[in-house]
């Protein structure tokens, strides 16, 4: 007897959940999560440290020099487009509507 197309559409996202929940759960087991946590943390110790010696050394701090900037864009050509579209749709219901109260409000 042929499996049905509908047994395909079930066993298939459930393999990969179960796929994907055992990766996730062989790094947190081992540890994966804690380095990275802890990593972080021992580049702030060290700021803090570079901090403390610029004060006592006297020289000018701010505090620009001992953040990270962790930022990356990722937005490309077209989702800077789809931006723009939004933008534009935006704004044309906007002045839309804001010119339909108008009219509204004068015949009111």
């Amino acid at each position: 007897m042929k499996k049905s197309n509908s047994a395909k559409f079930f066993w298939y996202p459930l393999t990969m959940l179960f796929i994907i929940f055992i990766a996730l759960y062989i790094a947190l087991e081992s540890g994966y999560y804690e380095t990275k946590i802890s990593e972080k943390t021992h580049l702030t110790q060290e700021k803090i440290q570079e901090f403390e010696t610029d004060i006592q050394n006297g020289v000018a701090v701010d505090i620009k020099d001992y953040l990270e900037d962790d930022y990356i864009d990722y937005s490309s050509k077209m989702s800077k487009a789809g931006v723009k579209v939004s933008q534009g749709i935006e704004e044309f219901m906007t002045d839309g509507l804001n010119h339909l109260f108008k009219v509204l409000d004068t015949l009111i």
